[in-house]
Parts: structure tokens; C-alpha cells; sequence
């Protein structure tokens, strides 16, 4: 990406970091979902839920950081949530199972947080532009 459409700090921006948290969240969550470990090992504790409340948060928080237009990161974050329902319904044709409305509640909780954390950290940036160090006054001499 270009160093002027970025929105967020520039000491993430240059180590990719953030983007790299999203692709991994994306395999982590096309690996699980779409691979039949219910059958391996048992759901404990609802952690699955969990789990997918926190990849849906990293996947729709990226793009509110990462976008400057801000009409483009709310799109590109409100779309992780028809994504989530069709990982849900490819998982229910691979596996055989049944639809789980529990993991989609959850995955749209997840996006609801990462967009609300996005809105926060693009507020925070509108507020408190990254130059600040800039408007200070040098010592005079």
C-alpha cells in the first residue's frame, strides 16, 4: 500500500504488521473452519466461539486502521460478515453438520468489535495527528 493512504502510525505501517495479523487471521479461520475437528476434539467450553470473536475482530479492525477513505473501511469491514455466514454454510456442506447460529452470532459480535475498535482508533488518529511533534516549538537559542 501506498504511505499516504495509510491511516494508521507509520512504525506499523513500515514492519506490515497489521496486515500480517490479517492474513493470519484469515488462514487460521479458513483452516478452521473448514476442517472437520469437531469430530477430532470436542468443543470445550464454547471456546470455538471465542475464537471466532476474536478473528472476525482482527479481520474487520484492519481495514478501519488501514483505509483512509472511510467510506471504503466500512465496506471492506461490514463484508467479513456475509464472509463469515458463507464460511459457515461451506463448514456445514464439508463436515455434515448442521448450521451453527451460535458461531455466526459470534462471528458478527466479532466484527461489531473490530469495526467499534477501528472507529476508536481512527478517532484517536483525527484527533491527535501523528505530526504532533511537528507543532511543537523548538528552543530558541
Amino acid at each position: 500500500m501506498k504511505k499516504h493512504m495509510l491511516m494508521i502510525k507509520t512504525e506499523w505501517a513500515a514492519g506490515n504488521k497489521l496486515i500480517g495479523y490479517w492474513v493470519i487471521s484469515l488462514i487460521l479461520l479458513l483452516s478452521g473452519s473448514l476442517l472437520p475437528y469437531g469430530k477430532i476434539i470436542p468443543d470445550f467450553l464454547r471456546i470455538d466461539a471465542l475464537v471466532h470473536i476474536v478473528l472476525y475482530s482482527i479481520l474487520s479492525f484492519t481495514p478501519m486502521v488501514l483505509l483512509k477513505n472511510r467510506q471504503n473501511a466500512f465496506l471492506a469491514s461490514i463484508v467479513i460478515t456475509p464472509f463469515g455466514y458463507l464460511l459457515e454454510t461451506i463448514a456445514m456442506q464439508i463436515t455434515g453438520g448442521s448450521f451453527n447460529a451460535f458461531n455466526a452470532i459470534a462471528n458478527n459480535i466479532g466484527v461489531l468489535a473490530g469495526m467499534a475498535a477501528g472507529f476508536i482508533v481512527r478517532l484517536k488518529n483525527h484527533y491527535n495527528p501523528d505530526n504532533e511533534n511537528d507543532t511543537q516549538q523548538e528552543p530558541k537559542n
